[in-house]
């Protein structure tokens, strides 16, 4: 069964080169997992290269500040893109560029506030004499928000469906990253700082692919503020629940530092590398997701909806499920093989539960759009309230007896909980329609 959705590809004119064609000729989805498969293995490259050069303390100081940039893309999704997405089919074509340039004003001034706070949290620690983590959190403040403008150069051309120039605008960036990282390896040891700033520089190649793409988005500075009024009748609601749903998630993670060690965090980060190896997959899906959706819904109403949204579910379930039994079998194989000795003390029981807890969230993205796309996001963030009370109660309670191999159980029944609750509303409108 595959993930299929109405034809999107655009016309091109006459004109358009042979190399141009033969690329309109490939299924414009494939795209976003090709795209996704280059980024997630420039990504991949970052951990594994902090744990294998510097070990599983400095992975766990990493994995902290890579949780920090996690939840302000979190945020950024609620806030920004989210809306930016759902809207942009609707609008007639020659608006879209103005809009896109709002959301684009509206990205650049959530990453300045997001650093901002970032900073104040590291004057904090400061303060304090936490050192260590006072240098991580200054460093994290400004590579976040150049990270967050990468992402929107992408989710302006997925919102666009010109997937091939998401993928070569990924490309460029992933290749640039992985020789940064190498050139950083062999003048020595890969620290925490070391990858994030790797991370960082290359991703501000946002700037010359957004000035070579003007003709893609303008400002419009008396749309600006309209713009966000009008997206904020959803993203008030979107923006809560991800902050609740984010507490609980990364939350895990800053809980385990407390409560154990950096270096326990490390191997948390360890195990955690397997399922990245889903990313492709996973983040894919949930890119693709978004504006074919919105297409759907547009095209074909609820009762479409309905359709896709069981069938790209049904799809996810069993490959989540074929997955975790081979996690099971040759997991911790694979994960002492990457990180050699910043592996130690990963299980194979650690490597179930992350992975069913982590992959359990990915069954939520299908739902979670056409909630989106019905306009549900008052009952978005009431399950997400009540996936932090699991969490925040439950998990984080498995937590503190069990250490980090409890963290994947209460992700789990987070996730279960939002299922449950949000696949009956949809249910019910389905039936009302």
């Amino acid at each position: 069964m595959s993930l299929h959705a109405p034809q999107t590809v655009v016309a091109r004119g006459a004109t358009s080169s042979g190399g141009r064609r033969a690329i309109d000729m490939v299924p414009r989805g494939l795209w976003v997992f090709i795209d996704q498969a280059v980024v997630s293995l420039a990504n991949f490259a970052a951990p594994i290269a902090v744990g294998r050069s510097a070990g599983q303390e400095e992975l766990g100081y990493f994995v902290l500040g890579f949780s920090i940039y996690l939840f302000t893309l979190g945020l950024a999704r609620a806030m920004v893109w989210t809306a930016f997405t759902r809207r942009t089919p609707q609008l007639d074509v020659a608006d879209r560029p103005a809009y896109a340039g709002s959301a684009t004003v509206h990205l650049l001034v959530f990453a300045a506030v997001s650093c901002g706070l970032t900073l104040l949290v590291a004057t904090g620690a400061w303060a304090l004499g936490y050192r260590l983590y006072a240098w991580l959190l200054t460093l994290v403040g400004p590579c976040a928000a150049a990270m967050l403008l990468r992402e929107h150069v992408r989710r302006l051309g997925l919102a666009r469906f010109d997937f091939f120039d998401v993928f070569l605008f990924d490309a460029v960036v992933s290749i640039a990253q992985v020789l940064l990282l190498v050139w950083i390896a062999v003048r020595g040891t890969v620290c925490a700082n070391d990858a994030f700033l790797a991370l960082a520089v290359t991703s501000m190649l946002a700037v010359p692919w957004l000035l070579l793409k003007s003709g893609a988005w303008r400002i419009d500075w008396r749309r600006v503020i309209p713009d966000w009024n009008e997206n904020w009748s959803i993203t008030k609601w979107l923006a809560g629940g991800a902050t609740a749903v984010l507490l609980g998630k990364e939350g895990y993670n800053w809980l385990l530092s407390v409560i154990a060690s950096i270096a326990e965090l490390g191997r948390l980060g360890a195990a955690r590398v397997i399922v990245q190896t889903t990313n492709p997959l996973v983040i894919g899906v949930s890119n693709y997701l978004g504006p074919v959706s919105a297409k759907v819904h547009a095209d074909n109403g609820v009762a479409g909806l309905w359709r896709y949204t069981v069938r790209t579910t049904a799809v996810m379930a069993s490959s989540i499920g074929a997955f975790l039994l081979g996690v099971a079998v040759v997991g911790v194989p694979i994960v002492q093989l990457i990180f050699g000795k910043a592996a130690e003390g990963v299980t194979t029981l650690l490597l179930v539960t992350l992975t069913a807890g982590l992959l359990s969230e990915a069954l939520l993205i299908p739902i979670e759009y056409a909630m989106v796309n019905l306009g549900r996001t008052r009952l978005m963030f009431k399950t997400a309230i009540m996936r932090l009370v699991v969490n925040g109660s439950i998990g984080f309670g498995l937590v503190g007896l069990f250490g980090a191999e409890a963290i994947g159980v209460g992700m789990l029944l987070g996730s279960l909980v939002a299922l449950a609750w949000q696949w009956a509303a949809f249910a019910q409108e389905a039936r009302d329609e």
